[in-house]
């Protein structure tokens, strides 16, 4: 009783700052030039400023995978809805940060559960929700696959952010974090070997694995000019 006491007052709190920073100060784009042109979009868009917050999985993420998605998609000439991918892309990992985090329970699973109540509040268009879930529950890239090809391009984006010197940042930053009283940078390495040699294959449409390629290489890179620097990670 407690706990259910608890989200409601969590989950009530998170709607009235959303509403209040949207009311307050809309923004008219994101960092990267994301339209924010719609009340539901500013809502939105509060929203995850103040929960989408961690160097690894926070607001930039969710930039880079928006505008990678949409660049994957034209690519494979895949129609894409831009209110199901705002959505998505600055959502899509809510569920597994703080106060939504659930430890038993999946980070996409959690951001369904998390924002389906709230989206019909903010003015979304629910018609689109199905569209929004899919791509959520099918970002990972160790989950189910997507079921539409606009979920494929969203996963692929999440797949690609995992690579390259962004994701070399990116795996360093959580790894780092999670063992903050381990003082050795072997963790994080030690995550790098493991996506080297998978990450990529995680690729489904052509034009992700065309563009893994040259982040495959900038982690190989990494990794072997690490291991000459720390003279073969004995000084990690």
């Amino acid at each position: 009783m407690k706990t259910m006491i608890l989200f409601s007052f969590v989950f009530l709190s998170a709607f009235a700052h959303a509403e209040l920073i949207a009311a307050t100060s809309p923004a008219s784009t994101t960092a990267t030039g994301i339209p924010v042109n719609t009340p539901w979009k500013q809502k939105v868009y509060a929203f995850a400023q103040q929960y989408v917050v961690h160097p690894s999985w926070g607001m930039a993420h969710s930039e880079r995978d928006y505008q990678m998605t949409l660049k994957l998609a034209k690519l494979s000439n895949i129609e894409i809805d831009e209110e199901v991918l705002f959505v998505s892309a600055f959502l899509h990992d809510v569920g597994g940060l703080p106060p939504f985090y659930k430890e038993d329970v999946d980070h996409a699973v959690r951001s369904v559960q998390v924002i389906e109540p709230l989206l019909p509040t903010w003015g979304f268009p629910m018609q689109k929700w199905p569209q929004v879930k899919d791509m959520i529950l099918g970002h990972t890239y160790y989950g189910p696959l997507p079921t539409s090809k606009p979920a494929e391009a969203f996963h692929d984006a999440d797949v690609l952010d995992f690579l390259g010197s962004i994701g070399v940042a990116r795996i360093m930053a959580v790894t780092e974090e999670q063992n903050h009283m381990n003082s050795t940078l072997k963790p994080g390495v030690g995550t790098l070997k493991s996506f080297a040699k998978t990450m990529a294959a995680k690729c489904v449409l052509d034009p992700c694995k065309d563009l893994a390629k040259p982040r495959q290489a900038e982690i190989d890179q990494f990794l072997k000019s690490i291991e000459e620097e720390s003279l073969s990670y004995q000084a990690l």
